[in-house]
């Protein structure tokens, strides 16, 4: 099969959507760290050596149903600022938090928060930066702020009937504000 055939070809797709499927649905019951791929492939309809055909291990599968939130990170243009990019990161988690839930809320994998998070620090410096990295000086600022942007995540993912939206959203207002007020102190 040739290279582009093999692009076209939306089995790939399929499979990979049955063990997103059946990874959200095994997380039910707990943590990504304790689903085995023989129990994943069983719920999924997928042999094991498809699955290993696609991914290493159940966290890097778990990866895979975070993409779109790593790509929202990263794509939101520098010139919105910090702030209109944490309301629309917010609000993007508030669609899909069923989704994120399973692999970031309280029980997530680790490897996978890693990954959020670092993706969150990049994307922070660079919006603070004016599309550069911070400076050496600010790199903890940014740091404070990105990790503070993951906590707001988990507020989201952790607030089952989303009561929370109006606290959150003050939070979201007053978090760099509250940093610059010390920073200056």
């Amino acid at each position: 099969m040739t290279k582009s055939k093999r692009a076209a070809d939306p089995r790939p797709r399929r499979t990979i959507g049955a063990l997103q499927r059946a990874l959200v649905e095994l997380t039910q019951a707990g943590p990504p760290s304790a689903i085995d791929v023989t129990a994943l492939c069983r719920v999924a309809g997928v042999h094991r050596t498809t699955f290993y055909k696609h991914f290493s291990d159940v966290s890097e599968l778990a990866g895979t149903v975070v993409e779109d939130l790593l790509e929202h990170i990263a794509s939101a243009p520098a010139t919105s600022g910090y702030r209109a990019w944490l309301d629309e990161l917010l609000e993007h988690v508030v669609e899909r938090r069923a989704v994120y839930a399973p692999v970031l809320g309280r029980n997530g994998d680790p490897a996978v928060v890693r990954r959020v998070c670092d993706r969150l620090v990049h994307r922070t410096s660079q919006l603070l930066g004016d599309g550069d990295p911070c400076p050496h000086r600010d790199e903890a600022f940014c740091r404070t702020l990105a990790f503070g942007a993951y906590g707001l995540i988990e507020a989201v993912i952790a607030d089952e009937n989303l009561d929370g939206l109006a606290s959150l959203d003050a939070t979201a207002a007053r978090l760099p504000a509250a940093l610059r007020r010390e920073d200056a102190a």
